[in-house]
C-alpha cells in the first residue's frame, strides 16, 4: 500500500513542477524552497494515460427465434486511468465515471494545466491528471464557423496544443460547400480556436497518426499518400512528400520520438489469397492475413525504412490505443486492444507484451505519456520575426558548444545569478552562484545523456536550455 501513495506522489509532485516552471517563465520568480522538495521527491514514471471506457450490454432475444439470444450495446462511460506498460494494469484516476462520446482523433496531455484533453462531439473534454476529475465540457469557438478540432497533439517547445481544424465553407458563387483542413491552436481553458493556415492544406486526413517536431516546429500528418509537415508559426505547408513503402502499404500510427529526433510508426503489409467464388463465377482476392513492422519515415523524402527484421504482430492494431514512445528506454508502445507491446526503436523487436488488465474497465483509448519531448525546446526560429525587438524576454542566454564532452560556455546578455543542471530523471548534478554575464560549465564528469539547465538572472528571470553530454 505504501509504494501505491508513494508513487502517486511522485506522480503528483512531477505534474506541480512543471506547472510551476511555466508559471516561473512568466513572472519571473524562483521559488528554492518548493524546487528543492520537488527535486528530493520527483522522478519520472513509464506510465501511459489515457481514457479507459467501459461499454454495457444487455441480453436480448432474436424477434425471429426466442431459443437465441445475443448481446447489445446499451451505453458506455470513460474515466481517465494510466496503464504500466510492465505488468499491463489499468489503474483508474478518480472514482466518478463519465457518460459521453469520445472523438478517436486526437489527445493532449498538457501538463501545465494538469490536464488530459480530448474531443467529444463538438466539444472539447478534460480530465484533471491529479483527481481524475472532468471539467465541464467546452464547446468549440471558432469567428470563422462551425469546426472540428481533430488529429491534435500537445507541443512542449511553446505549451500550446496545435491540430487540424476541419470546417465547410460556403460558396457564393457556386452555392456550395467547400471542405477545408488547416492547422490551428486551441485554448483548452476556453475552447477558442485559432487557425493558423490562412488556406486549406489538405482535402482531408488519415486516420493514421499525428506528430510534433518540437526543435524545428513542425506538425504531422497523413493523407494516406503524402505526409504533410505543417510550419507551426503560420501554418504554411513545410514539406510534402509522398509516403513510399518498399515492404508495406503505409505508416500507421506514427509518432514522434524526441530521443533521435525521428518519426516511427507500424508498417503494415497484407497478404491476399485468390478463391474462386462459385455465386459470382469468377476469382476474388480474400484477405488472408497481416504482419506488422516497426519503421520509422525521412519527413523530407518521404521513404520508410522498415526496422523490425520480421513481423513483430500478426492481425494488427488497436487504432483507437494509439501509440508512445518513451526516450529513455527507446521503446514504442502500441497495443492491440488486449496487450500491449512495446517495442525497441533500435533493433524494431518486441522488448515486452503483456495483457491489458483494469481494475474497472474494458477498453484503453488515446495512451499519452509524460516522457517524450518533456524539456524540448525550439531550434528553428519563426521566419515571421524580422526584428531582434520582437523577440520576448530582454535576456538572451546561449549555451555552446551544444553537444559538449567537456565544456559548455554559458553566455548571458544581463548578469547571471543562480545555474542549476539536472538530469532528465530530476537529480540535480550541479547548483552555481555567479554574478558574472559569462560562465564555463565544466560538464567532464557528466555522463552522456541531456542535462536540463535553469538559468536565473540578476533581474530574477528564469530560462530553461537543456545541452547533449557526448
Amino acid at each position: 500500500m505504501f509504494i501505491l501513495i508513494h508513487v502517486k506522489l511522485i506522480r503528483l509532485f512531477f505534474v506541480i513542477l512543471l506547472y510551476n516552471l511555466k508559471a516561473m517563465k512568466k513572472i519571473g520568480l524562483l521559488i528554492y524552497t518548493f524546487f528543492t522538495i520537488l527535486i528530493v521527491n520527483a522522478q519520472t514514471t513509464d506510465d501511459l494515460y489515457g481514457i479507459v471506457r467501459q461499454n454495457y450490454y444487455s441480453t436480448v432475444y432474436d424477434p425471429f427465434d426466442s431459443s437465441i439470444t445475443y448481446q447489445q450495446f446499451d451505453s458506455a462511460t470513460i474515466r481517465l486511468g494510466y496503464l504500466n506498460p510492465t505488468t499491463g494494469f489499468v489503474n483508474n484516476i478518480g472514482a466518478t465515471a463519465q457518460s459521453q462520446g469520445v472523438n478517436l482523433t486526437g489527445a493532449a496531455l498538457d501538463p501545465y494545466s494538469n490536464t488530459f484533453n480530448f474531443m467529444g462531439g463538438l466539444d472539447l473534454n478534460t480530465f484533471n491528471l491529479s483527481s481524475g476529475q472532468a471539467n465541464s465540457p467546452l464547446p468549440l469557438s471558432n469567428p470563422n464557423g462551425t469546426c472540428y478540432f481533430d488529429n491534435f497533439r500537445f507541443n512542449n517547445s511553446d505549451s500550446s496544443i496545435y491540430g487540424l481544424v476541419r470546417r465547410n465553407t460556403y460558396n457564393a458563387a457556386t452555392n456550395t460547400y467547400v471542405g477545408s483542413v488547416m492547422l490551428g491552436k486551441i485554448d483548452n481553458s476556453t475552447g477558442q480556436i485559432t487557425e493558423i493556415s490562412t488556406s486549406s492544406v489538405a482535402n482531408g486526413f488519415a486516420l493514421a497518426g499525428s506528430a510534433i517536431d518540437p526543435y524545428q516546429m513542425v506538425y504531422y500528418f497523413s493523407t494516406g499518400a503524402k505526409l504533410i509537415g505543417l510550419d507551426l508559426y503560420n501554418g504554411t505547408i513545410y514539406s510534402n512528400p509522398n509516403i513510399s513503402v518498399v515492404d508495406g502499404i503505409g505508416l500507421d500510427n506514427f509518432t514522434y520520438s524526441c530521443a533521435d529526433t525521428a518519426l516511427y510508426g507500424l508498417v503494415r503489409q497484407n497478404y491476399f489469397t485468390t478463391v474462386y467464388d462459385s455465386t459470382i463465377m469468377d476469382s476474388t482476392s480474400v484477405l488472408d492475413s497481416t504482419s506488422i513492422k516497426l519503421g520509422k519515415i525521412n519527413p523530407t523524402t518521404g521513404v520508410v525504412t522498415t526496422i523490425s527484421p520480421y513481423s513483430i504482430r500478426q492481425g494488427g492494431y488497436s487504432l483507437n490505443m494509439g501509440s508512445a514512445i518513451n526516450p529513455n528506454t527507446m521503446t514504442y508502445y502500441f497495443g492491440t486492444g488486449a496487450e500491449v507491446i512495446g517495442v525497441s526503436l533500435i533493433t524494431g523487436l518486441v522488448t515486452s507484451t503483456v495483457p491489458v488488465t483494469f481494475a474497472d474497465g474494458m477498453y484503453f483509448d488515446l495512451m499519452r505519456n509524460f516522457e517524450n519531448c518533456i524539456i524540448a525546446s525550439a531550434i528553428r526560429g519563426n521566419p515571421n520575426i524580422t526584428s531582434v525587438n520582437e523577440l520576448s524576454g530582454s535576456n538572451n542566454v546561449n549555451l555552446f558548444p551544444n553537444p559538449s564532452s567537456d565544456i559548455v560556455n554559458i553566455k548571458s546578455s544581463s548578469a547571471l545569478k543562480n545555474i542549476v543542471v539536472s538530469r532528465v530523471d530530476g537529480k540535480v548534478v550541479a547548483d552555481i552562484s555567479t554574478s558574472e554575464t559569462e560562465f564555463r560549465l565544466d560538464v567532464n564528469d557528466f555522463s552522456e545523456g541531456v542535462y536540463i539547465v535553469k538559468i536565473v538572472d540578476a533581474k530574477n528571470s528564469t530560462i530553461i536550455k537543456k545541452f547533449v553530454k557526448e
